[in-house]
């Protein structure tokens, strides 16, 4: 009876000597972000600026022709600066910071692409900056929920960039498919596109100083947000994004590098 007791002892031993250990548990992920999407590439945008107004004409014959050719002719950001006494006019504060730094002449239509200030042939400067080297790639998505718009965006350095506190990021948001009376407009029904509405940096059209990191092929992201008050439309709004960088020339404020996240 001792010596079927041991045996059966030392069965146990062996059975639960021979069980497999157990899995061990997976590493955790990490949870997904907004920013996970987005891929800065090494490409520089045109930004193109048209100080504009329903009750120019020529705004009508021809500027409004001029910008949509410019976003149509691809990697551009386009955008229409809305004078005093427009419906949808910019807010005075920020209109005027536009003008301060990107002069008009005080006239509309008037057009500045990159840093070319009151030029009339808008098109032919875009694909100088197209061409330029891109130093400081961007990537930009938005939502909506909540009543807020929320716009992502991460940036990638292509190169190391000593001066990194000289760079000033900003947002836009801005609406499409508003229709009302457009002077010098043989549309019977004028719609007024890529009209800038707000910037994230209230009243200063350039921004803000964000960046921290100048090494070469370091990221940063950003979230920036809108209240979207009951006149803007949520279907027609999206957000523009742009990096400027800060310097002792005209305009002070050079630009850099945008996008939009207009589909």
């Amino acid at each position: 009876m001792k010596k079927r007791l041991f045996l059966f002892m030392m069965l146990a031993v062996v059975i639960a000597a021979c069980k497999p250990d157990p899995e061990p548990e997976p590493e955790p992920q990490p949870e997904a972000t907004p920013y996970d999407k987005l891929d800065p590439q090494q490409k520089t945008w045109a930004l193109v600026f048209n100080y504009t107004a329903s009750w120019c004409q020529y705004c009508g014959q021809s500027g409004v022709a001029k910008l949509r050719s410019c976003v149509d002719g691809g990697n551009c950001v386009g955008m229409a600066l809305k004078a005093a006494n427009d419906p949808q006019a910019l807010a005075t504060p920020l209109y005027n910071s536009f003008k301060a730094d990107r002069p008009n002449n005080n006239n509309v239509p008037s057009f500045s692409v990159g840093d070319n200030v009151h030029v009339n042939d808008p098109l032919s400067y875009c694909s100088t900056w197209q061409n330029k080297f891109c130093y400081l790639g961007l990537d930009v998505s938005h939502e909506i929920k909540d009543g807020k718009m929320l716009v992502y965006v991460k940036t990638r350095n292509y190169e190391s960039i000593i001066n990194i506190h000289d760079f000033y990021i900003v947002a836009y948001l801005m609406e499409d498919g508003m229709h009302y009376p457009q002077t010098g407009s043989s549309d019977p029904d004028p719609v007024h596109n890529f009209v800038v509405r707000e910037a994230s940096s209230g009243n200063d059209y350039f921004g803000e100083q964000l960046f921290t990191n100048g090494d070469q092929n370091a990221e940063f992201t950003h979230t920036f947000s809108f209240d979207m008050k009951s006149k803007y439309v949520p279907e027609n709004c999206y957000a523009a994004v742009v990096i400027y960088k800060k310097t002792t020339k005209e305009p002070v404020y050079q630009f850099v590098n945008c996008r939009w996240s207009r589909k």
